[in-house]
């Protein structure tokens, strides 16, 4: 199939089958996941935005409806904090659009105080790489089912820029070890070993060939996640990071669409990519690409699922078989 230059490989596909495409978007009814959500939405496809709070989801979808002349948004409610509510998240989503094309996981926090969630589970943590795992696998067979020869469902990771740091396996919770950093330094760990174990997975599933999965790595971005920065922050970062390395939702949407929609990002999965100003490939440190680094992640996320589900979380965490 011949693309032209200005026209996307999803477009050009749409256009061949007639066939409507359908996205998800998690933490899609604000800042960076609103600005994927919009270029997705520009695209033509059904496009679901998951967030947290039912009115503000309610008013990001209409804006977005009339922002990209596309009705075909809907806005669906969840709190992914809680493992109960991915699973839920997950059902809905499997019962009513068994093929999904693409996945991209944007929610996230960055909070500055320590809390757990109703699992046991430090927020953050439970956030921005638990509940991304667990609704990955729960939708696996959607995207899949979605994925066609010559076009693959595509998986996205939005993650912090931040890179080769430490999961603590013996104390995922960080109780009486939390600061910021230590909390930023494990999540971004923890999602960029996720990807290539995803895709080392997905690999060797022969029926899953035709999913892709990558991540977005970004650094200071101006949205409405950094409310609940600690103070310290809240002061530095507009002075210190903002006027040199900061970037915007739209750019950061920018750089997404490639990854989702780009014809030359067709076939590429278990890759890193950073925007922070421009955007480029990583290559992954030795600790993150080690594929016993990625079972040991996988097991411990499976484990920590389980036991949140059975509403018997460890404290302070759970010790890693």
């Amino acid at each position: 199939m011949q693309i032209d230059s200005r026209e996307t490989l999803a477009q050009s596909i749409n256009a061949a089958s007639g066939q409507m495409r359908i996205a998800l978007v998690t933490g899609g009814t604000d800042g960076i996941g609103k600005a994927i959500a919009h270029e997705l939405a520009g695209q033509g496809m059904h496009v679901l935005i998951v967030g947290s709070n039912a009115d503000k989801g309610a008013a990001a979808a209409i804006e977005l409806r009339a922002a990209s002349g596309n009705d075909r948004i809907e806005f669906l409610r969840a709190d992914l904090g809680v493992i109960g509510n991915v699973d839920a998240l997950a059902a809905e989503v499997s019962a009513r659009w068994p093929q999904l094309h693409y996945l991209v996981l944007c929610a996230g926090i960055m909070r500055g105080r320590y809390t757990r969630t109703t699992d046991g589970i430090e927020t953050n943590f439970a956030i921005n790489y638990l509940s991304r795992f667990a609704l990955t696998e729960a939708l696996l067979p959607c995207l899949v089912a979605g994925g066609r020869g010559g076009m693959a469902a595509r998986i996205l990771v939005i993650g912090g820029a931040a890179q080769d740091g430490k999961i603590h396996y013996e104390n995922p919770s960080l109780t009486g070890q939390f600061n910021i950093l230590r909390v930023v330094s494990q999540f971004c760990e923890a999602n960029d070993e996720f990807v290539l174990e995803q895709a080392r997975r997905i690999a060797l599933d022969r029926r899953s060939s035709n999913v892709t999965v990558t991540t977005l790595k970004v650094g200071a971005v101006r949205t409405e996640i950094r409310r609940q920065f600690p103070l310290w922050m809240k002061l530095l970062v507009p002075v210190l990071i903002d006027p040199f390395l900061s970037s915007s939702p739209k750019q950061i949407a920018a750089s997404a669409r490639r990854l989702l929609l780009g014809a030359e990002f067709e076939g590429v999965t278990g890759a890193l990519f950073r925007h922070i100003r421009s955007f480029k490939r990583l290559q992954p440190g030795p600790r993150t690409g080690d594929p016993g680094q990625g079972r040991q992640l996988w097991k411990f996320s499976e484990q920590l699922i389980a036991q949140a589900r059975a509403g018997s979380v460890a404290e302070p965490g759970v010790r890693s078989a």
